[in-house]
């Protein structure tokens, strides 16, 4: 292959991607102006972005993902494939995002007002 054939080729990658960020960032746009704007609870929209998304890290939603996260490291360190030492700090990571909110408070901070009580606002 000759240099023009490969910095062609590259170009057509480079462009691939570039069209692939350009639609995540539109999806992204497109969906977060409602979630931002649905201040319902009489908060800032900024506020309500960050406590929806300590409700999806610690809700539900983010105990499935630890759980696969927990077993896919479990067996990657049972074959050999991941170091223990890995797996260890994966469960402190997960340790840390469930805690989170209880340290923030420990260190002087104030309640988070986004508890479990709180359900995502939607429009």
């Amino acid at each position: 292959m000759t240099n023009t054939t490969v910095k062609s080729a590259q170009s057509s990658i480079d462009l691939c991607w570039h069209l692939l960020i350009l639609c995540a960032v539109a999806i992204g746009a497109s969906v977060l102006p409602d979630m931002a704007m649905a201040s319902a609870s009489g908060n800032n929209a900024i506020q309500d972005v960050f406590c929806n998304l300590v409700i999806l890290l610690t809700g539900t939603t983010g105990k499935a993902i630890a759980t696969v996260a927990v077993i896919a490291v479990g067996v990657g360190a049972l074959l050999g494939k991941i170091s223990w030492g890995m797996a260890l700090i994966v469960g402190l990571g997960i340790a840390l995002i469930f805690g989170a909110a209880s340290i923030v408070t420990a260190l002087g901070g104030t309640s988070t007002g986004c508890g479990s009580s709180r359900t995502l606002i939607q429009t």
